[in-house]
């Protein structure tokens, strides 16, 4: 003989109590009922924001030659100026200024920069640097200057004028 199985029909949800629009649901009436329910299970279990920021604290605590170090806290990020903008609360180009680095170029990887710029000119936004020409500043405008260059720019163009002095 067969065992006998009672199965419970609901018909009001579980999460508000609302009646269930149809047989199609269960137990929750709508799908922001069972995502309330889910997200409940997984802070529960521990998977709530601060365990993932714990996890992501320990990943950026590892030297990567990947990625670039944060000159404030000393770990390792691929876009360090969004982190130190979230964390710490400093604009990218402040950041890039107190530890006089250059200030119109990101803190981010060479391999980063490199699939950025192959990026750009796949999907075309390279474009917009032609259509901007008539937007950039020129010799002697006003405003024009306004930013000391870093160190290591004043290097970077020194070296410049040199190789170009040296192709005439």
């Amino acid at each position: 003989m067969g065992k006998n199985f009672s199965v419970e029909v609901r018909t009001h949800c579980k999460i508000c109590g609302k009646k269930l629009p149809n047989r199609r649901y269960r137990t929750y009436c709508s799908d922001v009922c069972r995502n309330a329910r889910n997200n409940a299970k997984q802070k529960e279990k521990g998977y709530n924001v601060e365990w993932q920021r714990k996890k992501r604290d320990a990943e950026a605590l590892k030297p990567d030659p990947n990625k670039v170090q944060c000159l404030i806290c000393s770990k390792w990020y691929v876009q360090v100026c969004s982190h130190v903008q979230q964390i710490h609360g400093m604009t990218g180009r402040e950041y890039r200024e107190y530890f006089n680095l250059e200030v119109k170029r990101g803190v981010v990887p060479k391999w980063y920069r490199k699939m950025k710029g192959e990026q750009a000119i796949e999907n075309g936004t390279v474009k917009n640097l032609d259509k901007g020409v008539k937007f950039r500043f020129k010799k002697g405008q006003k405003g024009v200057g306004v930013y000391e260059r870093s160190t290591i720019t004043k290097d970077r163009l020194r070296t410049l004028n040199k190789l170009r002095k040296g192709l005439d």
